[in-house]
């Protein structure tokens, strides 16, 4: 396991490579939103480090970057941290920038915004630690 993997507590075994190709990534740096390249087959930390945003020994903004998700079905989730967590500040900043997400991403109002996950010590699909409903409803 590499040091990333360690921290997030996953390996990144082709499971969890196929699912990271299967969504696309964002996360807000300094108030501006930054998507990822689709069909990445890596981790946020990997994806940060590799925008030189942090390295492996100097990860601490990992705390502080709001950052998330849209699956392959069009619902949003997001959260912070190595251990997918959500407190308010995190929720203001992605909702501060979630209708540019939805403009830049063509996403249908009728998806589904999920904030935090709990994790799990299994692979597959983690459960969100809350439901803040349809898009449409957030914008």
């Amino acid at each position: 396991m590499d040091k990333f993997e360690q921290k997030y507590g996953i390996e990144e075994d082709e499971e969890t490579q196929n699912f990271h190709r299967s969504r696309r990534m964002f996360c807000v740096i300094d108030n501006v939103l930054y998507l990822a390249d689709q069909n990445l087959p890596c981790s946020h930390a990997v994806w940060f480090e590799k925008e030189g945003w942090m390295t492996k020994d100097n990860d601490g903004i990992m705390k502080e970057i709001t950052r998330g998700i849209v699956d392959d079905k069009g619902d949003v989730y997001f959260y912070v941290g190595y251990d997918f967590s959500l407190d308010e500040k995190t929720q203001n900043t992605f909702f501060s920038h979630l209708k540019e997400l939805v403009d830049k991403l063509n996403l249908d109002p009728d998806s589904n915004i999920f904030g935090g996950l709990v994790k799990l010590n299994s692979s597959g699909k983690w459960p969100p630690i809350k439901d803040f409903g349809k898009i449409k409803n957030n914008l």
